[in-house]
């Protein structure tokens, strides 16, 4: 695995199904991630999101280019206002008797080196953590 590559994995007490619905439900998912109305697990498909109203320099664009459903959510990760750089995040559901493990792979940050310090892996990697044993946990334990 490259050194511009994040892995992390955390496990969570409930059903892979349940899991699933967490991080691929656009209701659930701004419970907990962003608000985005687009979102879609079609292959091919492409949303977009910001950090906030407040910040549309933040913009995210993401297209769809794996799913298997309670497996595998795979997309792309571009921040177009910043850079021309895309990187990949993988999303790998895996049942452990009554929990799941989640194991993220984000891919292709060397690309974000133009874009400064604020696409550095290091940022990404603080802001996953946050996202996966903050956001998410809170979300997961009020199921």
């Amino acid at each position: 695995m490259s050194h511009d590559t994040i892995l992390i994995e955390r496990t969570y007490p409930i059903s892979t199904p349940a899991l699933w619905q967490a991080m691929t439900d656009k209701q659930k998912l701004k419970e907990w991630f962003f608000e985005i109305p687009d979102f879609s697990t079609t292959v091919g498909d492409e949303f977009e999101f910001s950090k906030s109203d407040k910040s549309p320099n933040h913009l995210h664009h993401c297209e769809v280019l794996e799913v298997i459903p309670n497996q595998l959510f795979k997309f792309s990760w571009r921040h177009p206002k910043q850079t021309k750089g895309i990187s990949v995040i993988s999303w790998q559901f895996i049942p452990r008797m009554g929990a799941t493990t989640l194991r993220l792979v984000h891919e292709g940050l060397e690309h974000f080196k133009d874009a400064g310090e604020e696409y550095s892996q290091a940022k990404f990697e603080s802001g996953w953590e946050r996202i996966l044993g903050e956001g998410l946990n809170k979300f997961v334990n009020k199921l």
